[in-house]
């Protein structure tokens, strides 16, 4: 996930910097679709990014699937273990990593959204600013 998450960020980092005049909605825009090119794409523990998409305001959203997993094989509580554990590791990727300082820079919303083998959706959330600028 962290070669991706590079990935994205270099996109970004480089549409923003060969052109001022868009706004960053279109600057994501770019970024997602140049991403797509590269999914799917395996990541680990079961887990693949099948795509990105850019949305109104400052909000970029990762499109996974639990390659594994069957929505009614799995528990409330192991689904909320999973989002909660999952949102934890966002969070310090998106506040330690230097990659994501564009992201951080721009104020930039990221949604995650996790869909079982069969997609059926299983589990998503979003981290804020206030979340990865919080000390």
């Amino acid at each position: 996930m962290k070669n991706l998450i590079v990935l994205s960020l270099s996109s970004f980092l480089l549409l923003i910097s060969c052109n001022k005049e868009k706004t960053i909605d279109d600057e994501l825009k770019e970024a997602a679709t140049s991403m797509n090119k590269l999914t799917p794409q395996i990541l680990n523990d079961g887990i693949r990014l099948d795509s990105v998409s850019a949305e109104p305001n400052r909000v970029f959203k990762y499109n996974y699937t639990l390659i594994q997993d069957v929505k009614e094989n799995v528990t409330e509580a192991e689904i909320n273990t999973f989002k909660k554990e999952a949102k934890e590791g966002a969070v310090n990727a998106i506040k330690t990593s230097a990659d994501m300082q564009q992201f951080r820079d721009n104020d930039v919303t990221l949604k995650y959204s996790y869909y079982d083998k069969n997609g059926k959706p299983t589990a998503d959330f979003s981290v804020t600013s206030a979340e990865y600028k919080k000390k």
